[in-house]
């Protein structure tokens, strides 16, 4: 029987033999065997024929075919009953396309060519096919095997199409590279080329991508293209992108200045005057590379000044204007460290999984030169986006296929504006972002995971037959095939670690140049797979990227300012670096492997290695790093011999807060004693009991509770532990969970259950926990609360004010958005409902501010329709 491939060829193939269509057997259906080809015109459609295989090995079948008109058909290729490709044919030239396999057993089998695609567009012509013997089928190759150590520090790249085929030549992935270069770039073939000249201006030549599917200019293709530019060292094409970029798409005026509109006419006037977030990124990211590879020039070519300017305006649009005007937002939510969805109104709410790039967060954390003097917090934010959007990977990706949808919440679930909260066209791109940051920076294994998952779903599809579209549990919404999820696909084993990894990147390398009138889309992302896969997507670093290859200095002055039983506390000063000591970590005697509590340690010069036995010598190094990975020599030794057991429990913790996050409840206290073992952690809600959920090791004093449902209310108490005992609990914290659930508008929400906010406190009275807001400039945030999609028309408050005139205000999504509803309450100190209108109706899964104009209490409130 046939099955996948596994590795690529290794010698010319012979011809075995050429089957005209017209003279297999007709299938039935629709099927028309005309004089020089067979129509297929319907779905089932087929023609077949049988072919005595006479040795087991690799095959290859080539079929010459066309479409009816001057789109996409298709044609499936099924040997043994096996479905083995799924091939198309663009416009009405005959094209050929192939498909190898592998035979496993000798013998005759059926070969069946079969419509499954038609959508009433077009018929498929098939003129003849030609069947080749490939030679024996290679060993297959050892699983792929990610770096610990990822790009940015290692200065590797991975070229994956060497690690399948060892034969595959620098020679042969340059030629494949320059030949879409010229298919897509520098040709003049309208039915291939995407890249059009338009004129010049004083900066130079004007250029711009062209959506060929929508005729029209997007901010997408122009970002995706000058990318592509600076990684194939194009410097004339980057130029003149960029400046048609600069001069027709960036908003000059009103309150987008800064930004770029997504969608232009070639005469240069913008057709939808928002932009599109990933434009944005890619933009930046482009032009620092540039900046850094060819060195800025003057006016629009500096680059790295235009890029730190996009960041600004992407992070701090708001600051500039003075507020929310228009309906227009910053491009960051700053509260969920994420990517919009667009910067403006409702669309603002929401994300797009496949805009969240952390590869390049990584970098603006390094390179962003911050706003007004924020050079810290920017990168700190930066820092932070970056951390935030790999563990929203996991969140948005489905359990068992691995499929994410278009849309998506900031915790994760789906959103289906517009049908996109299934697998479709963006979505795609979204495993290549995860990937490649793997690929750079190796900082989240769970990469690793999710592509392996992806891919075994879309193997359980067919590798050479899988189609464009699902939902998210992994039932087909099309019949179509797209070069494009390929290509991401292929990208995608950056981060793989099973040998099925191979059949994607195989598909990736056998895809052609798209052609005809939807090359635009499939195009692009085919190109940045080939760049991504072959190692030629690379990171260009400040000095043109040479590479850091010098080591700290050593640690100096190692000694142990405490101890205990159980644990030693190190201390030692600085190394210096010529770029800059990113970390340190002790090893204890002649281990390799860091000391338990003081690995990676970096923002100071002491630790505390916990986990050790009462009575007993021990010796201590310690290492600095930097952020290429070299590595220090060892400091000068220390020894120390930890004290005895303890005869005494451990003093109790104090100072115990609860923080609530999305799909988190972190908790940190201070540590009292000098000799416990480690710490019990309990949990209650309001009308549950106290149960053990944590322990943690000595010396540690926080701890992140990820076992949380939103909007319930947790009471946390912990206590010190040695070996003669426990110490006393803790005061309790309390904390509401927010982020891994929706709050349900229509029931009762107590407004302690908040997730973060400003000016309030909470204090007991009215039967319950109420919230005391100070005065104007005081809010809580309200997470995940849904509304449905008839939506809420009204909301009722419990609450009470001491001041007449003080209103209550529900926002969506900031504090400074216009009050979906206010409400008056009575001002005399009583405790009462108070009853008010929304316009217009709220509806879907919003975050809600709640504001207040003085001082006043809440104790809880409902939305009613």
């Amino acid at each position: 029987m046939a099955i996948p491939l596994t590795a690529a060829p290794a010698k010319a193939a012979t011809l075995l033999t050429t089957v005209q269509a017209e003279a297999m057997t007709n299938g039935g259906g629709c099927t028309a065997l005309q004089d020089t080809r067979a129509v297929y015109y319907c779905n089932n459609d087929s023609t077949y024929t049988s072919y005595a295989f006479n040795q087991a090995g690799r095959y290859s079948i080539r079929i010459v075919g066309a479409s009816s008109a001057n789109n996409t058909a298709g044609i499936n290729v099924l040997v043994g009953g096996e479905r083995i490709a799924a091939l198309t044919f663009t416009g009405t030239s005959y094209t050929t396309q192939s498909a190898t396999f592998d035979i496993a057993n000798r013998g005759a089998k059926e070969i069946r060519l079969r419509l499954e695609t038609d959508n009433g567009q077009n018929d498929t012509y098939v003129d003849y096919f030609e069947l080749y013997y490939e030679g024996a089928t290679p060993p297959p190759p050892p699983a792929p095997n990610p770096p610990s150590t990822g790009a940015f520090a290692s200065g590797v790249y991975r070229n994956l199409f060497q690690e399948w085929g060892p034969t595959i030549t620098n020679a042969a992935i340059t030629a494949k590279l320059n030949a879409y270069w010229t298919h897509f770039f520098t040709g003049t073939d309208d039915t291939k080329r995407l890249y059009y000249t338009a004129g010049s201006n004083s900066n130079g030549t004007l250029a711009y991508i062209k959506d060929t599917g929508n005729d029209d200019v997007r901010s997408e293709g122009m970002s995706y293209a000058m990318m592509i530019a600076v990684q194939m060292n194009r410097k004339a094409e980057f130029d003149a992108l960029w400046n048609w970029a600069k001069t027709y798409m960036q908003h000059k005026t009103g309150p987008r200045t800064g930004y770029f509109c997504w969608q232009a006419n070639f005469s240069g006037s913008c057709r939808d005057n928002n932009p599109a977030s990933d434009g944005e990124e890619y933009f930046a990211t482009a032009l620092f590379f540039a900046g850094h590879r060819w060195g800025n020039g003057t006016g629009i070519y500096r680059y790295t000044t235009e890029a730190n300017a996009i960041l600004d305006t992407m992070l701090h649009k708001e600051d500039m204007n003075g507020g929310e005007i228009e309906s227009v937002t910053n491009m960051f939510n700053r509260t969920e460290k994420m990517i919009v969805f667009v910067p403006y109104a409702s669309a603002s709410t929401f994300t797009d999984p496949s805009y969240h790039l952390p590869a390049f967060y990584e970098l603006w954390a390094r390179w962003a030169t911050g706003w007004n003097g924020n050079q810290a917090a920017d990168r700190q934010f930066w820092r932070d986006a970056a951390t935030r959007s790999r563990r929203f990977f996991t969140q948005a990706t489905h359990p068992t296929t691995g499929l994410n949808p278009d849309y998506a919440e900031f915790n994760g679930t789906p959103n289906n504006t517009g049908n996109h909260g299934d697998f479709r066209f963006d979505a795609w791109r979204t495993s290549v972002n995860w990937a490649v940051d793997y690929s750079w920076w190796a900082a989240d294994a769970s990469s690793k995971t999710l592509t392996d998952r992806m891919q075994t779903f879309f193997e359980s599809q067919g590798t050479n037959a899988y189609v464009n579209q699902y939902s998210l549990a992994g039932n087909p919404l099309s019949n179509d095939r797209s070069p494009g999820l390929i290509a991401s696909n292929g990208a995608a084993s950056l981060s793989a670690t099973n040998a099925r990894a191979w059949k994607f990147v195989e598909a990736l390398w056998n895809l052609q140049p798209p052609t005809g009138q939807y090359r635009y889309y499939d195009g692009l992302l085919t190109f940045m797979g080939l760049l991504h896969a072959s190692g030629n997507f690379r990171i260009h670093q400040p000095g043109g990227g040479v590479a850091d290859t010098q080591a700290p200095t050593a640690p100096g002055s190692l000694s142990s300012p405490s101890k205990s039983s159980t644990s030693v506390t190190l201390s030692w000063s600085a190394s210096s670096d010529n770029v800059g000591v990113t970390g340190y970590t002790a090893y204890q005697g002649a281990a390799t492997s860091g000391a338990t509590g003081c690995t990676n340690v970096t923002t100071t010069t002491t630790c505390t290695v916990t986990g050790l036995s009462p009575s007993t010598a021990y010796s201590f190094t310690v290492k600095a790093r930097d952020a290429a990975g070299n590595t220090s020599a060892a400091s000068s030794g220390v020894s120390v011999t930890t004290n005895p057991p303890s005869t005494t429990a451990p003093a109790a913790p104090s100072n115990l807060t609860a923080t609530a996050g999305t799909g988190q409840i972190t908790l940190s206290w201070r540590d009292n004693s000098e000799d416990e073992t480690g710490f019990v952690i309990e949990r209650r809600t309001d009308t549950g009991s106290w149960s053990q959920i944590a322990t943690t090791g000595a010396g540690t004093a926080s701890y992140s509770d990820t076992s949380v449902t939103a909007g319930t209310r947790y009471i946390y108490r912990v206590r010190a532990r040695n070996q003669a005992g426990d110490s006393a609990w803790s005061t309790e914290a309390t904390a509401a969970a927010s982020g891994t659930g929706n709050r349900n508008a229509y029931q009762q929400i107590e407004a302690e259950s908040f997730d973060t906010g400003s000016g309030v406190t909470t204090s007991s009275v009215d039967g319950g926990t109420v919230v005391d807001f100070s005065g104007s400039g005081s809010y809580v945030v309200l997470n995940n609360v849904d509304f449905g999609s008839s939506g809420a028309g009204r909301v009722q408050f419990r609450v009470a004010t001491t001041s007449p005139g003080v209103n209550i205000q529900v926002r969506v999504a900031s504090t400074s958005a216009s009050p979906a509803c206010t409400v008056y309450p009575d001002g005399n100190g009583t405790w009462h409902l108070k009853t008010n209108s929304c316009y217009p109706k709220l509806t879907g899964t919003r975050n809600i501010y709640i504001t207040t104009t003085g001082a006043a209490r809440i104790n809880h409130l409902t939305f009613g329709s």
